[in-house]
């Protein structure tokens, strides 16, 4: 019979002493995510005080040993140095408690973010790239290609030059706006006037490119820019 009661005195034990180690692993684990909802919190401020930026903060996980002691004041944080974007650093965060002050560091990573354009499916040469090929996403901007587009006006309608992989950052130079042999409008203009014909692309190319046109009335050929899908614009 003894040997029963000790047994169980053994399991209630045990049970009270892993439950009480659980509460303090999840009372520890919150302490973590609150500190670092904080250090976040604190970066976005010192880089982007404005939000004028698309700014990514990511405060990398403490150690789980780690004990994030109850601070009866307000934290406070520094940084050593100003860090250019897409670097890691660490923030020092500090508790000022009379009797028990403590101090430990995050690990910090920033980046700023821009919108480009890009594609969600795979496209083939020659097909009409429309909206629901393509999706605005924010990247990293030292993964942004120089020619990377944002603008949807300068893409859809037009047809790709290339095959254009998903996930392929799309630029105005993948699509010509106006292809060779495509019926164009040919807009000419100055500060008081405008006269619009049709014409035939005898060139292909992108917005804002200077291409070769036939005016169908005249028949003669003329160079204008790319404007918007399939228009040429001819100063007078």
């Amino acid at each position: 019979m003894w040997k029963n009661i000790t047994i169980i005195y053994t399991i209630l034990f045990t049970t009270l002493t892993l439950s009480g180690d659980l509460s303090a692993k999840g009372y520890n684990s919150l302490a973590h995510d609150e500190l670092l909802k904080q250090v976040i919190s604190y970066v976005e401020q010192e880089f982007n005080p404005d939000e004028d930026k698309n700014l990514r903060v990511v405060a990398h996980p403490l150690d789980s040993r780690i004990i994030v002691k109850e601070c009866k004041q307000n934290l406070s944080f520094s940084i050593a140095n100003t860090r250019s974007f897409s670097r890691q650093f660490p923030v020092k965060v500090i508790c000022n408690n009379e009797n028990k002050p403590w101090k430990l560091f995050v690990q910090v990573s920033t980046s700023e973010m821009i919108e480009a354009l890009v594609i969600n499916q795979t496209i083939a040469k020659g097909t009409i790239v429309d909206t629901d090929m393509l999706e605005m996403k924010l990247i990293e901007i030292n993964r942004v290609r120089d020619k990377s587009s944002s603008d949807l006006s300068s893409i859809v309608g037009g047809r790709a030059l290339r095959n254009l992989q998903r996930g392929h950052q799309v630029s105005q130079t993948d699509v010509c706006l106006v292809c060779k042999g495509d019926d164009v409008s040919i807009i000419a203009k100055n500060s008081s006037m405008m006269i619009k014909t049709s014409g035939t692309a005898i060139e292909s190319g992108s917005k804002g490119e200077s291409i070769k046109v036939k005016n169908n009335s005249s028949n003669r050929v003329v160079k204008g820019i790319i404007g918007d899908l399939r228009e040429i614009y001819i100063n007078l």
